[in-house]
């Protein structure tokens, strides 16, 4: 399935909480004058918010890394090609050039692409799951300032100096992924980095290895439009809610599939 019918749509949302400071900033270079040397990143109207691209990729990253321990070699929808090495791409470079004046080029590019690609793009195949900017939800917070230092290893002393803005632990943002035109294993590769962000699995921002970064998705729901309620959700915007139960299905189709 790709995109020239609807066919199903997977809306989900829920309180992104974090359980540590939280790090998704900007450089000093490419930030307005601030009194701070690594500020966090805000939107037009000052307010601090994680963009979905950073959370899509950590996300991927994660998924990725589940899906090599089954499936280690990447293409014709299996396994997870490795951004950085062209060698190890679903396609890499020259095969791309064969494909280029193909016809047939669209189908060829995702029958021969990595599962996680099918799901989540590549610079050549549109992604089919789609994460919003997430607002702050939490009112009168702001960023903390830090203080830290970088070292010198050769002279084991310190660098220098400088400060950075995180936001705090217990505050809550906004999440909303929507997924469309997915059958039920590639569904199964997304809910499986929900479920991991659900379980507190999944790091995002900078500074990770200082202790940042530790998030869980709470609160989350759930809703799916097919064509079976395609005219009463374009009529009365209602969607039907799924269970755990249906996630659970999606999972073992994919944890069958891989072998797992």
């Amino acid at each position: 399935m790709m995109w020239d019918t609807f066919e199903n749509r997977l809306y989900i949302t829920g309180d992104l909480f974090t359980e540590t400071g939280v790090r998704v900033g900007m450089s000093a270079e490419t930030a307005m004058p601030t009194a701070t040397d690594l500020p966090v990143i805000k939107d037009s109207q000052g307010r601090p918010f994680i963009p979905g691209s950073s959370l899509r990729g950590a996300v991927r990253a994660h998924v990725e890394r589940i899906v090599r321990a089954f499936e280690p070699d990447a293409g014709s929808g299996k396994g997870a090609s490795n951004p950085v090495k062209p060698s190890e791409w679903a396609i890499p470079p020259e095969r791309r050039r064969q494909l280029a004046n193909r016809d047939t080029y669209e189908r060829e590019v995702f029958e021969e692409s990595c599962r996680v690609e099918r799901v989540f793009g590549s610079p050549w195949l549109a992604s089919r799951v789609r994460f919003t900017d997430l607002p702050l939800l939490t009112e009168r917070v702001e960023p903390e300032l830090r203080d830290s230092v970088s070292i010198d290893r050769e002279k084991e002393s310190v660098a220098n100096k400088y400060d950075f803005e995180a936001m705090p632990a217990g505050v809550r943002f906004k999440l909303e992924i929507i997924a469309e035109n997915l059958d039920d294993v590639e569904l199964g590769l997304l809910l499986l980095g929900v479920r991991e962000l659900e379980n507190g699995a999944i790091r995002i921002g900078g500074f990770k290895g200082r202790g940042l970064g530790v998030v869980k998705l709470e609160n989350a729901r759930y809703e799916w439009v097919d064509k079976k309620n395609l005219l009463n959700y374009l009529k009365q915007g209602q969607a039907a809610p799924v269970d755990a139960a249906w996630i659970n299905a999606r999972l073992e189709q994919l944890f069958q599939q891989m072998g797992g």
